[in-house]
């Protein structure tokens, strides 16, 4: 039997080590990449291949798949995890660092699909996994750039899933809720670079009652159980999202409507 290939992006920790670390142990031959190099050494193995890759870069990234089907002859499974939260007031946030929000979160994951797809079309096979966040449905106060781009790839992904099924391709979009991972810790240092006047201090100070409660988050896990369901399923979810809070926020956000939801959020954000 042919031995399956998966690539997945922001393989250094997180969400894409797990999902690396668990296709490697299910008999997945994984290219991880990811900027941090000496991250990925600490997983490299028989069946884990790190790779130092920006997706920011489009070279490097149809190098990597070159590579990979060079070597490997295919690619069976495309992880696109690779990105990073931009918080803030709409008003406050640099359009230069707007504009890097969407260069990672966004074009990178299409430059991936545009990568392997011609590839997956050839050999009529293939899996597309996009990890975006419960923020690609609803929106709440300091994360708009960010959940912008993951409304971006909510679309993508759907218009992407349509033009390739009948090639035998699925793509899935898995929406994470509050994971314990180093992305908070990131998303805080981020927020720390945006300068907001005093009129902003509420939004501020409700990001963290928001975020408080990642220490008792579930960890990446769960999302790397559900990324391994779904490339091994015969019939995978179009949308899936985790955990059961998620679920209860996306469904909530539909129940209630804008407004009333608008309303919960800053009760939440205590203000």
């Amino acid at each position: 039997m042919t031995q399956r290939i998966a690539l997945v992006t922001g393989a250094s920790s997180g969400i894409g080590r797990a999902t690396a670390v668990l296709l490697a142990e299910n008999g997945y031959y994984v290219f991880a990449a990811a900027r941090r190099m000496h991250r990925l050494e600490q997983i490299r193995s028989d069946h884990i291949e790190p790779v130092e890759l920006d997706v920011a870069n489009e070279d490097a990234i149809l190098g990597m798949v070159n590579h990979v089907i060079l070597t490997k002859g295919r690619v069976d499974v495309l992880v696109n995890n690779a990105a990073y939260g931009q918080l803030g007031a709409v008003e406050c946030v640099s359009m230069e660092a707007a504009h890097r929000q969407f260069e990672v979160n966004v074009f990178g994951y299409a430059r991936f699909m545009q990568a392997v797809l011609p590839h997956m079309r050839a050999q009529k096979s293939g899996r597309i996994i996009n990890i975006t966040s419960i923020l690609g449905k609803m929106s709440t106060p300091g994360f708009g750039w960010y959940a912008a781009s993951k409304h971006a790839v909510e679309a993508l992904t759907d218009a992407v899933r349509g033009e390739v099924m009948e090639f035998g391709v699925d793509v899935v979009l898995i929406a994470p809720g509050l994971i314990k991972t180093e992305f908070v810790p990131k998303q805080l240092e981020l927020l720390n670079t945006v300068t907001h006047p005093p009129a902003y201090q509420k939004i501020i100070t409700g990001l963290h009652h928001l975020l408080a409660g990642e220490p008792n988050a579930p960890g990446p896990a769960v999302i790397a159980r559900a990324v391994l369901d779904a490339v091994t399923s015969s019939n995978p979810p179009v949308r899936h999202a985790l955990p059961l809070d998620s679920k209860m926020a996306v469904a909530a956000r539909w129940l209630l409507g804008a407004r009333f939801f608008a309303w919960a959020i800053r009760r939440e954000m205590k203000f």
